[in-house]
């Protein structure tokens, strides 16, 4: 028996993360999946927006795991299909299982790139899943419903994962501490995939996930961090006795307007709030169903408050919506520029095949390349609403993107906020860094050359001279910040 349990211990399973862009930021799923398995099986971890197919391919050669899993999106589906085609011939005996964003909302078209699929969250078919595995009896499609989170919740390994200072240290490391969404925003995946469910995961769990961080900075990946007031301030107090540098997070900006809340935020170290905004004209927000999360009357008024606790707001701003003129982009870029806005997120208007709203918003625009997956990644114009014009959409991008990360706008706009200079040099530093990939979708024409996006899609990566030097020095300003707030 001591025998048999050894030898399914030394079995090695191999987890893939594909080719994305924006590059860099380190995600939670498969350090999180690994964690299922590492009791039962050598697991690996290779991320290919760091190492090449080639040097992959040899390793499953030589090693002959017993699965090779893929993290699969729009973005690379068919990056995912080229490579289980590949390894379906070196070595065909492996089973090839697809998880993620597209087996998800799409399942009946991972056949038959993948031998095996998981629909879904994947914690809750863990047990059965491992169990078929250890049995030889994988089943083709396994679904994982958002239901609920377990108070036994496995928590992500993060030594299993190679090399992590390879990743923008700026963005944190990612922890999870609630689930799903409660709002429906016609753009956004969440609710096809977990549906309107939202669950907190249990305050101990995240008490763990915070110590195992360690001295580093949080990225809280939570969709919608604020929806319980008492969940935030249970993980403020939890960050703001730990080691940790500090955090970011994401919400409505409507669940700002507190003060117990910001003074919470503030005092726990919070560096930036993301809040998807998206525009500051009230049409375009009724068209995607956030005009009650979003009340561009108190934008200002929240923005500023949050400011006087320490808390910066970041935004997205979604390209494309409807009524988009070229007066759309200056008049927004003057708004963020007068409200001091730390960042801004561009993304295109997407509606993905496999969502409701996909097939509603046929009829309110076009999908000018439906046929390509991997457009449907807020990188590309996919989905046109009636009466807007895509040349605007191209030009007023370009023209958001050079008048918005020019150095100069980034050090003004820091100038604007009147913070000390430890703060004033941390929102320079952040913006030259996040900077990065808008200036690569100017730099590399993506708007109008397709091939050259996906020149920077397959690209290793590595960051800039300008990105690692400007990284270390926000990491040591946030350490003297963390020392500072100790005294």
């Amino acid at each position: 028996m001591e025998w048999e349990l050894w030898s399914i211990k030394m079995k090695k399973l191999f987890l893939l993360d594909l080719p994305t862009f924006p590059k860099g930021t380190l995600g939670l799923s498969l350090a999180y999946l690994a964690s299922f398995f590492k009791d039962q099986y050598e697991v690996t971890i290779t991320d290919l927006n760091y190492r090449d197919t080639a040097s992959f391919y040899d390793v499953c050669l030589r090693e002959q795991p017993i699965l090779i899993g893929l993290k699969v999106s729009s973005q690379n589906f068919d990056l995912a299909c080229e490579i289980s085609a590949a390894l379906k011939k070196i070595v065909p005996d492996i089973p090839i299982l697809w998880g993620g964003e597209f087996p998800s909302l799409l399942p009946d078209k991972c056949f038959p790139h993948a031998d095996h699929i998981v629909k879904g969250l994947f914690d809750s078919v863990a047990a059965r899943f491992i169990s078929d595995l250890k049995n030889g009896t994988l089943q083709p499609i396994y679904t994982g419903e958002n239901t609920s989170i377990s108070k036994t919740l496995t928590s992500p390994d993060w030594s299993i994962v190679p090399h992590l200072d390879e990743y923008n240290l700026f963005m944190g490391l990612p922890l999870e501490t609630s689930r799903g969404c409660t709002e429906v925003c016609t753009f956004c995946m969440v609710h096809t995939m977990q549906n309107k469910h939202y669950h907190l995961k249990p305050i101990d769990i995240i008490q763990s996930e915070v110590t195992a961080i360690g001295a580093r900075f949080i990225n809280i990946i939570d969709y919608n961090f604020g929806v319980s007031k008492q969940h935030v301030l249970d993980v403020c107090k939890i960050i703001k006795a730990s080691d940790a540098l500090g955090f970011m997070a994401e919400t409505c900006i409507e669940n700002l307007d507190d003060d117990e809340i910001l003074q919470a935020l503030g005092q726990a170290r919070c560096k930036m709030i993301y809040c998807g905004l998206e525009t500051i004209e009230d049409e375009a927000l009724k068209s995607v169903h956030k005009m009650n999360t979003n009340i561009i009357a108190n934008y200002k008024r929240i923005i500023e408050k949050a400011r006087k606790h320490g808390v910066l707001i970041a935004s997205g701003f979604i390209l494309g919506m409807k009524d988009t003129k070229p007066q759309t982009f200056s008049n927004t870029l003057n708004f963020f520029r007068e409200v001091g806005i730390m960042y801004v997120k561009l993304t295109f208007l997407t509606y993905n095949p496999g969502t409701a709203s996909y097939k509603y918003y046929k009829k309110k625009g076009v999908y000018p390349t439906e046929e390509a997956y991997g457009v449907f990644d807020g990188n590309h114009l996919s989905y046109i609403p009636e009466g807007v014009n895509d040349k605007d959409i191209y030009n007023g991008a370009t023209w958001f993107i050079n008048n918005f990360y020019s150095v100069g706008s980034i050090v003004k706009r820091a100038g604007i906020l009147k913070q000390g200079w430890l703060d004033s040099a941390a929102f320079i530093l952040f913006n030259i860094c996040y900077a990065i990939p808008y200036r690569q979708w100017v730099e590399n024409d993506i708007f109008s050359n397709e091939g050259n996006f996906n020149k920077l899609l397959k690209q290793r990566y590595r960051k800039t001279f300008a990105q690692s030097v400007s990284e270390k020095l926000l990491v040591k300003i946030w350490k003297i910040k963390k020392a500072k707030s100790a005294l």
